[in-house]
């Protein structure tokens, strides 16, 4: 057999080894390469570079360097059927989450294009179907938080995006608030027993809050004189309903923009 043996800096060319990966699997035990008495370089024989590649193999099965060194400790094939069983789930998890985060990533892409066409302007709409989860008093009320987090999966939703805000106002103005807490369906299929939030014609606008434009202002009386003034225009008679959700936060000077969707139900004619 080939006695031959490769020091730390050919190993990259040979295996695509990094120098911190080959540091990492000695400091685990994975390789023990030999080191050279003359130069004190560390000699990596015909075994060690069979036992990366071996690692390789299962690195690029989801497998941890740790549980790699296990694995040289004995496994039978049973036991590795089911260590790989583990790791086609967690994986499976993974891109589900990964699928998941993608997107709102797109939707919420697409809603920065949107900020173009209908910031400060209207158009009917439909209001999505939300299922209403819960309510809680006030968008401050930080210490009903945590009835939000009952609703979510911390690791998949935000809680800006299960906040929706509900106002209810006649002629003389405004009359009440409250804070939904909501799960956006992806069908309009419903269940009994459930509560549900949807409208299928609204006033809809897109509007700029936060300090960068309107300082520590309340625009909902501007706002909402605007809209339904547009409404008025066109023989739109509102429900006396408006539900407004974040959909988009930066920062300009340090200062955060936040940009609100708001759908004002109006009476089918």
């Amino acid at each position: 057999m080939n006695r031959n043996t490769y020091r730390t800096s050919q190993l990259g060319e040979i295996l695509g080894a990094s120098r911190d990966a080959l540091r990492y699997y000695e400091e685990l035990g994975i390789v023990k390469p030999n080191q050279s008495e003359t130069n004190n370089y560390r000699q990596f024989d015909n075994k060690d570079m069979y036992t990366l590649m071996v690692a390789d193999f299962y690195k690029k099965r989801n497998l941890s360097m740790r549980e790699v060194r296990d694995l040289q400790e004995g496994r039978a094939i049973h036991e590795l059927e089911h260590l790989l069983e583990i790791k086609a789930d967690q994986l499976e998890k993974t891109i589900r989450n990964n699928q998941h985060m993608l997107q709102k990533i797109k939707e919420t892409k697409a809603f920065c294009e949107e900020i173009n066409k209908y910031l400060n302007n209207c158009s009917i709409r439909d209001l999505p179907l939300y299922e209403v989860l819960g309510e809680f008093s006030d968008f401050y009320s930080f210490l009903e938080y945590p009835l939000i987090l009952k609703s979510m999966d911390l690791k998949k939703d935000d809680i800006l995006s299960k906040i929706m805000r509900a106002f209810t106002f006649n002629q003389d103005g405004f009359i009440d608030s409250k804070m939904y807490i909501v799960e956006k369906q992806k069908s309009n299929a419903r269940e009994e027993h459930r509560s549900y939030l949807q409208h299928s014609k609204c006033i809809y606008t897109i509007v700029e809050d936060g300090r960068y434009g309107n300082g520590d202002n309340d625009i909902k009386d501007k706002v909402f004189a605007s809209t339904l003034e547009w409404g008025n225009e066109r023989g739109l008679k509102p429900k006396g309903m408006a539900f407004v959700n974040t959909r988009l936060i930066t920062y300009l000077d340090k200062k955060e923009r936040a940009f609100l969707e708001i759908y004002i139900p109006v009476k089918e004619q």
